[in-house]
Parts: structure tokens; sequence; C-alpha cells
């Protein structure tokens, strides 16, 4: 499994989620290896993807291979299994009222 990510501006959003959740049904739901996920705060959005091999990476527009280190502590679950995403990250606190 790969990890790649990509920033994005607002109006691209929509057209990015649905070309990988285009390319995840069509390989059958892979369940652990692969989803994507968004982090956003006072930067940019950032979103990244887990896929099953590098020659994937070329159906992403835009993304770049990153390292397991790089990846976000908390993170929220746009395309996936939440499983798989517990395994690996937690999704954002909310703040206190």
């Amino acid at each position: 499994m790969i990890w790649a990510r990509r920033i994005i501006a607002p109006g691209e959003w929509n057209e990015v989620q649905d070309q990988f959740e285009s390319l995840f049904v069509k390989l059958g739901c892979p369940g652990q290896k692969m989803m994507l996920v968004a982090t956003s705060g006072c930067g940019p959005t950032i979103l990244s993807a887990s896929l099953p091999n590098t020659v994937l990476l070329t159906a992403l527009a835009g993304f770049e291979k990153t390292g397991d280190g790089e990846l976000p502590a908390e993170a929220s679950l746009l395309v996936g299994h939440p499983y798989a995403f517990e395994k690996r990250l937690r999704y954002p606190k909310r703040p206190s009222m």
C-alpha cells in the first residue's frame, strides 16, 4: 500500500472525490488498501489517498506519493471503510461547547 496527497482548492473538492470514488468502485471497493481522507484547518485542504500500488497513482491527477510519516494524525474519512481508517488515523476532535 502507498500513500499520496494533493492540496485542493474549494472548487476542486467534488471532482477529486468523485474521481477517487469511481476508481474505488471500479476496483471492487478494496477493504484495507484504499481510502481517501481529508484534513483542513487554518491552511489549505489536503486530501490523502491510500492505494494498493503505485500503478494506480497515475489514475489520480495531481496526487504525489508521500510516506507514512507524512500522514496527518487526524482526518475525515471521505471514501473507504471505517475499520481500515481507524487502524491508521483518528477522527478530528470536536470542540467542547
